[in-house]
């Protein structure tokens, strides 16, 4: 029989991997991603997935992209109605209205849910996406003036599954200044703490820092948190997981196109499902079947 401290450790990872409670995730959702990465311990494993920090975070990846599209990219123009047929796509903001003969739907599933199609999606494409929602997570950054943590020979690199902030990464810059913790709750944990009022959460935050790293954990210059699931254009994270059923009965829905509208986000990855590599396999994919159907 599985040991309490066996099953303690795949809970921390469950709820690490998918934002939710194991009870919530399928099995065969969760296979889906063990499959992308060769297996669960390609995403738990720091040596393969955390050993490398963007310069200027990861928003930086973005903004240099967009930079090389130029005016092609509109900023604050949310996708509200998608209208198709035989020969092109309308694609309706509130700032503007494209036309082109096909589009890529490049959100978490239950975004592109939100968007008003016309004609409607069959129903197993809107069902899934309907479904496929994404976890809780809370992420916070404090910042201090050097890396403290570093002279007592720690990484920074922590799991307490017991903890309402199980986990945390080191992400000071190269530069080796200022030092910088990046913390996380996941799942319960986090919509637990979310009821919290702020004050009392950081209080509870800071504490869990310092039980690991000692009392200069405490006192941070700076203190950024954010509630994944409250930003409108994630819903939380870091994946939409799979219920028990969803893939069973809306599995084939995933990446099929609908018509002239393609899909593509980390989760219809085969590789890297549910990694920012993830994400851009789906959009190469995207993009070779658009380019196929010209």
């Amino acid at each position: 029989m599985p040991s309490d401290k066996a099953r303690t450790l795949l809970t921390s990872s469950m709820n690490l991997l998918f934002c939710a409670d194991p009870a919530e995730v399928s099995l065969l959702g969760a296979l889906v991603l063990a499959r992308g990465g060769g297996s669960f311990n390609y995403y738990t494993d720091s040596r393969k997935t955390e050993t490398h920090l963007v310069d200027g975070g990861a928003p930086e990846l973005a903004r240099r992209i967009a930079e090389r599209l130029g005016e092609a990219v509109h900023l604050s123009s949310p996708v509200r109605q998608i209208t198709y047929n035989g020969t092109d796509v309308q694609v309706h903001s509130d700032a503007l209205t494209v036309r082109a003969r096909r589009v890529i739907v490049a959100t978490p599933p239950v975004l592109a849910g939100r968007i008003a199609f016309d004609p409607p999606l069959p129903p197993d494409h809107s069902h899934l996406r309907q479904r496929l929602a994404p976890g809780a997570i809370i992420r916070v950054l404090t910042t201090y003036p050097e890396p403290f943590w570093r002279e007592q020979h720690l990484s920074g690199q922590t799991l307490a599954p017991q903890s309402p902030v199980m986990v945390t990464i080191d992400q000071t810059p190269r530069s080796g200044r200022p030092g910088v913790l990046s913390s996380y709750a996941f799942g319960p944990g986090a919509v637990q703490l979310g009821r919290l009022e702020p004050k009392e959460r950081r209080d509870v935050w800071l504490n869990a820092l310092a039980e690991r790293f000692g009392p200069q954990a405490h006192t941070p210059s700076g203190y950024l948190e954010t509630d994944w699931s409250a930003e409108p254009w994630s819903l939380g994270g870091m994946v939409g997981y799979f219920p028990t059923g969803v893939l069973t009965n809306y599995g084939p829905a995933l990446r099929r196109p609908v018509g002239r509208i393609h899909w593509a986000s980390t989760e219809t990855a085969t590789l890297m499902h549910g990694l920012m590599e993830g994400a851009v396999r789906s959009g190469e994919r995207a993009a070779g079947e658009v380019l196929a159907a010209l």
